[in-house]
């Protein structure tokens, strides 16, 4: 499973670049509007999100970049966490869990679970910050990044604000509430999802802990 992953991780580094296929999805404006930044800061905190929706417009098509299954395998194995210790007025950093699909999960489809290592995140060549002029966050990628890469380098995606939707509540996300979030660069939209810690067997050790997307 580890030479898998590594494989996944390694071949799907230009997650948003590259092939992708005619199957269309939902095509949804961009609307401007104004947003409170220490709202987004002081809930992102090192939450793990999944990315639910990755899509690409290329004139009159929407395009879906999650058709192809190794980006699935990909998605399905890292989940993304914006840590920001110092709040909106410091530099933030983006890093990841990676983990598994975790079979019979004691939650009914659409929900996915994962088992995970959460003691510590691993980094990426990414940080985000708040755009003063853009009025919303920014993420930057500063290089190349074999592990992960939200973002090609060179490039920034930012948070559309009229899409940010989160708000971190189990019972919520769970009744089917939108808490997603959107990310868009160049002609690409990213949409994530909160992840829930959950224990298979409350009682036992942290190795029966997963985390579970609706």
């Amino acid at each position: 499973m580890k030479k898998l992953l590594f494989s996944a991780l390694i071949l799907s580094g230009a997650f948003f670049i590259g092939s992708c296929t005619d199957e269309s999805v939902e095509k949804k404006e961009v609307v401007a509007e104004e947003f409170d930044k220490e709202r987004f800061y002081s809930q992102i905190r090192t939450v793990p999100f999944y990315i639910s929706k990755a899509y690409r417009v290329v004139g009159q098509d929407t395009i879906n970049v999650l058709a192809d299954s190794l980006k699935v395998l990909y998605r399905d194995a890292v989940y993304v966490t914006f840590q920001a210790s110092g709040g909106s007025g410091e530099i933030g950093y983006v890093h990841y869990y990676a983990g598994s699909a975790w079979t019979n999960p004691p939650f009914a489809p659409p929900a996915k679970a994962f088992s995970t290592e959460m003691k510590f995140s691993r980094p990426t060549n990414m940080t985000f910050n708040w755009d003063d002029t853009k009025k919303t966050v920014v993420v930057t990628s500063s290089g190349s990044d074999n592990a992960f890469r939200l973002v090609p380098p060179g490039k920034s995606a930012y948070l559309d604000t009229s899409r940010f939707h989160y708000k971190y509540d189990f019972e919520a996300a769970k009744a089917g509430a939108d808490q997603s979030m959107t990310w868009i660069y160049d002609d690409y939209t990213i949409v994530m999802k909160p992840m829930y810690v959950f224990y298979k067997h409350p009682d036992e050790t942290l190795f029966s802990r997963g985390i579970v997307v609706f």
